[in-house]
Parts: structure tokens; C-alpha cells; sequence
């Protein structure tokens, strides 16, 4: 199912904010074309998928970096926010992955 809308939004080729058509495919955003100038932003899921799963998978690989950087920079911090960060983020992890799974199944 497609779906456009209208909107006002700032055209970066216009240099000024004029009405734009936006177009979803399912629940999908497609693309954003200003009325005036005709100029077009397509929006490519898959690669948008990509890059994101290889962002993830660097941010796993770089956390134990970061965590070290945080300990120099503030350990005070660090230690008061540990506690909750170790309950909350297999959560928050689990969610991230299971919204990419399911979006790459409803792509299916």
C-alpha cells in the first residue's frame, strides 16, 4: 500500500521551505520530493539496513574502547551509572536487534 502526504518542509535546493509530497510504502518511507523544484530525496532501505547492521556490529566490537576512554575521562561517573547500564542494556540490545529482524522478516 502506498501512501503520500503533503507537507511543508525546507528544500535544501529552494533554499526555502515549500510544500513536499511524501511517499510511504507500507510503513515504509520512499521518498521526499519538493512540488516546486522537483528535487528528490529516494530513500534505499536495504543500504540503509546495511550500513546500520555494519554500525551496530562496530559499536559492539569498539565498546570495549569506549568504556575505557569513559573511565579515564570520569570514573565517579562511570561507577554511578555501571549499575544501571549492566540491567538495562541486554535489553536495549535485544530490542535493537529484534527491530532489524523483524524488519528484514516483514521485508520477506
Amino acid at each position: 500500500m502506498t501512501t503520500k502526504i503533503k507537507a511543508q518542509l525546507f528544500c535544501l535546493h529552494c533554499n526555502k521551505e515549500t510544500n513536499h509530497t511524501i511517499t510511504y510504502k507500507g510503513e515504509y518511507l520512499e521518498d521526499i520530493k519538493c512540488n516546486i523544484c522537483g528535487n528528490e530525496i529516494k530513500i534505499n532501505r536495504e543500504k540503509l539496513l546495511e550500513t546500520y547492521t555494519a554500525d551496530f556490529i562496530d559499536r559492539v566490537l569498539t565498546k570495549p574502547h569506549r568504556v575505557t576512554e569513559e573511565i579515564k575521562k570520569d570514573l565517579s561517573y562511570f561507577l554511578k551509572s555501571m549499575p544501571i547500564r549492566i540491567l538495562t542494556k541486554p535489553y536495549r540490545v535485544a530490542q535493537e536487534v529484534g527491530d532489524i529482524l523483524h524488519k528484514e522478516k516483514d521485508k520477506k
